[in-house]
């Protein structure tokens, strides 16, 4: 303008800073704000409220603030627009409470909030998951005299989402059918985020089928959204159904899509649908990327039988063009430790590093639970002094599969250390941590201290389950210890816990210590009437009592009742018969059916015949 001898006024000044604003050149927009004074051009409400909404497009709501609070001292009134200005560049800055502060500054300088304000304070609360907050300012918008609009609500139901409150959110949606307030595909797709978040997909779904009586189109968002809801509520049928219907909407599958389909076959246990799922996604021009094979990995690291196919993944990542994560990598380790193949689940592990991922606390645990799988015990007090080496802090999960290598072991001395190491560090034992030190003790013979942990377990806020009662029951059978065994059997049942196979025949077997056939009879019995099926240990220890109770034509009788409950005779059954049978001629015969049943008997058994 100088060049044609124009002098620029206000109002050039002010069309400049509104067109930087408009394409979010703050810097621009200031340097102008600045030549006004310079010129001794005196910036108006106008000026400012441009500048102050660049900077709020240009994402630096200190600025914005420090403009609007130079105004006054330049006898120049805020208005509304300026505020406003000034409190969306807060939210997006995610500085809700100088939004609301704002707000309640407003009124001081002779301006009031308007609908345009709300909404910025409500978004904001929104992204600050401030629901309860978001609610509030709704909820005084008719005492300020003012109504809600779409937008408004559209705010305050996802803030509601993120607070996780669908019945809240289903509230807003119902009030703005009846205040008349138009509902829309971000109104819908907002309630059904909410109802995914907090998994209700029943509701989810039913409202992705309204929307198109309500004349608002699912888009992408709503159908990822409630495949999502249904990865979270285990409905991977549903999942696929609705992936593969998507096109029918005129809809295509993103990575969103594919990955929680995905997702949802590795939560269901079905990685056959997730392999298929990650191989469709080329042939649907969706690139696969870390995400979408992590979710595929993680169904195979569910089955011990897939651990190759988890490797095969991985290695072909480079030539599909994504990069492995931590997550990729920490699942491939738990595939091959779930399958015994430690050695390969650390070589994994190992390599993270040359991949520029740092291992964290969930990949460690994979490691030394794949160590605790191969009985590597070394390996996994090694892993787990290298994460306090990193100040990687332990949690219960890797001290858990760390005294249970150990108890594979045989070590009980360092399980009963680990455990004891626990509440140190301020890391609580769990069930599973007192399990395997229990488990530990058993292999130890160690009843005694089993007994200690199994008592030592409610005061620590944790209730002993089946398989810790199986444990001490075990160890009191190794240890001889026949009446406390039965004991424990008994306190099950008064702790409202069913035993198990493993509780009777652990218990049956303590009987045989001491030839108490009766009572290792009165459990076999008990079985049945509580429907528990025996096992073939079952027998085996039942007719070892009676065995050894001198009761041989019982245990012979046990013997030939095994078949008749579908339960094979073992080299085992047949020498603990033979052991102490006092008819040659039974005894001969006996040895005559086992070696028609291809079972070898032992010396004991060659002997008593």
């Amino acid at each position: 303008m100088p060049e044609m001898k124009v002098t620029p006024n206000e109002i050039s000044y002010n069309a400049a800073i509104s067109a930087c604003e408009k394409g979010a050149q703050w810097q621009i927009a200031l340097s102008l704000l600045d030549q006004m004074s310079e010129i001794r051009l005196e910036p108006n409400e106008i000026s400012y409220s441009s500048a102050i909404s660049a900077c709020e497009k240009g994402g630096q709501w200190q600025l914005a603030l420090t403009l609007l609070s130079e105004m006054p001292e330049l006898q120049v009134l805020p208005n509304a627009i300026s505020f406003n200005a000034a409190i969306s560049a807060c939210r997006r800055g995610g500085q809700w409470q100088q939004s609301l502060d704002l707000m309640c500054m407003m009124p001081m300088l002779r301006t009031y909030p308007n609908e345009i304000s709300y909404n910025s304070a409500i978004t904001a609360c929104e992204s600050a998951e401030q629901w309860q907050l978001a609610l509030g300012l709704l909820k005084t918008m008719p005492n300020m005299r003012l109504t809600a609009n779409t937008v408004t609500y559209n705010s305050a139901i996802r803030a509601m989402s993120q607070g996780c409150r669908w019945q809240a959110a289903l509230c807003l949606l119902q009030r703005m059918w009846q205040c008349r307030v138009l509902r829309d595909q971000i109104s819908y797709n907002s309630a059904i985020t909410a109802c995914q978040r907090s998994g209700q997909w029943q509701l989810a779904l039913s409202f992705l089928n309204l929307m198109p009586e309500m004349r608002a189109l699912p888009d992408e968002i709503s159908c990822n959204s409630v495949i999502g809801a249904l990865e979270t509520g285990g409905q991977w049928q549903l999942a696929l159904s609705l992936l593969s219907r998507m096109p029918e909407m005129s809809l295509s599958p993103d990575q969103i899509s594919y990955n929680a389909a995905i997702t949802s076959c590795s939560n269901g246990g079905n990685w056959r649908h997730a392999m298929s799922l990650l191989h469709a996604m080329p042939e649907a021009r969706v690139p696969a990327r870390a995400i979408s094979y992590s979710a595929a990995v993680g169904a195979l690291s569910e089955t011990s039988s897939r651990w190759q196919l988890a490797l095969r993944l991985l290695a072909s990542m480079p030539e599909m063009q994504a990069a492995p994560d931590q997550i990729t990598c920490t699942g491939v380790v738990m595939a091959c430790g779930k399958a015994g193949q430690w050695h390969l689940a650390l070589q994994v592990f190992s390599l993270m590093p040359e991949l520029m991922l740092v291992p964290d606390r969930i990949s460690y645990s994979a490691a030394i639970s794949a160590c605790e799988k191969g009985a590597q015990w070394q390996m996994a007090l090694g892993l787990l002094g290298q994460m306090s080496e990193i100040r990687l802090e332990p949690n219960e999960i890797s001290y858990s599969s760390a005294i249970s290598a150990c108890e594979k072991g045989d070590q009980w001395q360092l399980a009963l250390a680990l455990l004891s190491e626990m509440p140190e560090l301020q890391v609580l034992p769990n069930a599973i941590s007192f399990n395997a030190a229990i488990s530990a003790c058993e292999k130890g013979a160690e009843w005694a201290l089993a007994l200690g942990l199994l008592n030592r377990m409610p005061s620590m806020k944790i209730s002993p389950s089946v398989i810790s009662y199986n444990a001490a029951i075990s160890a009191c059978e190794k240890g001889g210890q026949w009446q406390l065994a039965l004991g424990l059997l008994s306190k099950m049942f008064g702790s409202r816990l069913m035993p198990d196979v493993y509780s009777y025949s652990a218990a049956i077997s303590a009987c045989t210590q001491d030839g108490d056939w009766q009572h290792a009879l009165l459990l076999l019995n008990k079985m049945r009437e509580m429907m528990v099926p025996p096992a073939e240990i079952t027998y085996n220890a039942a007719i070892s009592a009676c065995s050894k109770g001198g009761q041989w034509q019982v245990s012979v009788s046990l013997l030939h009742e095994m078949p008749l409950k579908r339960i094979l005779q073992s080299e085992i059954s047949y020498n603990a018969a033979i052991a102490h049978c006092l008819s040659w001629g039974l005894s001969l015969r006996l040895l005559l059916d086992m070696l028609a049943l291809d079972v070898m008997p032992d010396a004991i058994g060659h002997n008593a015949a």
